[in-house]
C-alpha cells in the first residue's frame, strides 16, 4: 500500500526525540491520532539495516497481511502496547492516512525489552530469522503505517 521508492522527493519531519516520519497520504475525517485513541492500522515492518535491491527501504519481518489473522493491528495510543516512537510518529494521521514511521536503534532496542514490537507468526520463519539477526546490528526499523479506524 505504500508507494515505492520513487517517492524520495518526499521531505522526512524530524522529531525531537529522534523519531522520523514521511507523509505519503493525508487521511480524512475529523478523528485523529491522539493519546488515547483507539486505532486499526494495516501495516509493514522493515529492518532498514537489511536493505536490498528489491527492498530498499529493508527487508520485511512483520506485516499484518502475513503475521495477524485479520490484516490489522488494533491498539489504543499511550497503553504500552506499541513502541511510543511508532505513536508518535502517527500522531495527527487520520483515518486512510499513510506514512513512514523510522524509528532509531535506541528506541528499537527499547521497545524490544519492553515486549511492544509486532512479532513474526509462527509460519513466517524469515521473519523471525530477521528479526533475531536485528538485535546483532544497527536496529533502525521503518513501519509502514495505513491508518484503518481512529476513534
Amino acid at each position: 500500500f505504500l508507494p515505492h521508492a520513487t517517492d524520495v522527493d518526499k521531505p522526512w519531519e524530524d522529531l525531537p526525540s529522534g523519531v522520523l516520519f514521511r507523509e505519503y497520504k493525508e487521511g480524512r475525517g475529523d478523528a485523529v491520532v491522539e493519546p488515547g485513541s483507539k486505532v486499526g492500522v494495516e501495516m509493514t515492518i522493515r529492518c532498514k539495516s537489511f536493505a536490498t535491491a528489491n527492498e530498499p527501504g529493508g527487508v520485511k519481518y512483520f506485516s499484518t497481511k502475513d503475521d495477524t489473522e485479520f490484516n490489522e493491528l488494533a491498539f489504543t495510543v499511550g497503553s504500552g502496547e506499541v513502541p511510543p516512537g511508532l505513536e508518535e510518529g502517527m500522531m495527527g494521521m487520520r483515518r486512510g492516512g499513510i506514512r513512514r514511521v523510522e524509528l532509531p536503534s535506541t528506541m528499537v532496542f527499547a521497545a524490544r525489552n519492553a515486549g511492544q514490537l509486532p512479532l513474526p507468526s509462527e509460519k513466517n520463519k524469515d521473519g523471525k530469522r530477521r528479526f533475531e539477526n536485528l538485535f546483532k546490528t544497527d536496529a533502525t526499523l521503518l513501519f509502514e503505517v495505513l491508518v484503518t479506524r481512529v476513534k
